[in-house]
């Protein structure tokens, strides 16, 4: 599993670009920051007018049961620097055997931005990108 590769080496992630933070892998749940995944940095935008925001999907290949996944910012790339600004916690399945969870703002832009597994009651594949 990519966990979190360590202080200062965040990949960026330009504007209109998406990215992978768990691709079809089994995340372990509650070690932090052992459940931490890679984390990346996002491009400013090029003017006042661009939109700062992001969106995170997770997806899970079978029901995960009771799970949270907080999306985590820092302004710094250090795994004690990243906090909590948001959560995934409920997830619609409109085809079997897919089971996809949002989460977006326009409101939070940190400068870092990683993934970390709190909870997870069923353990099986899971794939989780960021879009900017």
């Amino acid at each position: 599993m990519p966990a979190y590769q360590g202080k200062g080496t965040a990949n960026i992630l330009e504007a209109n670009r998406q990215k992978y933070f768990w691709q079809n892998e089994t995340v372990p749940a509650g070690i932090f920051p052992g459940s931490l995944s890679v984390a990346y940095q996002l491009e400013r935008g090029p003017n006042i007018a661009y939109p700062w925001g992001f969106a995170v999907e997770v997806q899970f290949q079978g029901s995960p049961g009771a799970f949270e996944v907080d999306v985590m910012g820092a302004e710094t790339d250090a795994p004690q620097n990243y906090i909590k600004i948001g959560s995934i916690t409920a997830v619609t399945s409109l085809v079997a055997g897919n089971y996809v969870g949002r989460f977006d703002t326009t409101a939070l832009y940190p400068k870092y931005v990683a993934l970390n597994m709190t909870t997870l009651g069923t353990s099986g594949p899971v794939t989780a990108k960021i879009s900017r």
